[in-house]
């Protein structure tokens, strides 16, 4: 995902494509970031960001 992409969230469906589009710019499962996040050790930064992106949606 870029700076220049926006999504609006007016869904539970919306919400789900955010969650689903930053897991596959990280290129990684749902339950794998979890358990990362879960042992607060990141395989790498950018993870740890999209880890925090999914939390802040309260998707965690």
């Amino acid at each position: 995902m870029t700076t220049t992409d926006l999504h609006k969230i007016n869904t539970e469906a919306d919400l789900d494509a955010v969650v689903e589009s930053v897991l596959q710019d990280a290129g990684v499962e749902y339950e794998d970031l979890r358990r990362q996040a879960i042992l607060g050790r990141f395989e790498s930064e950018k993870l740890r960001r999209a880890w925090f992106v999914i939390a802040g949606l309260g998707r965690d």
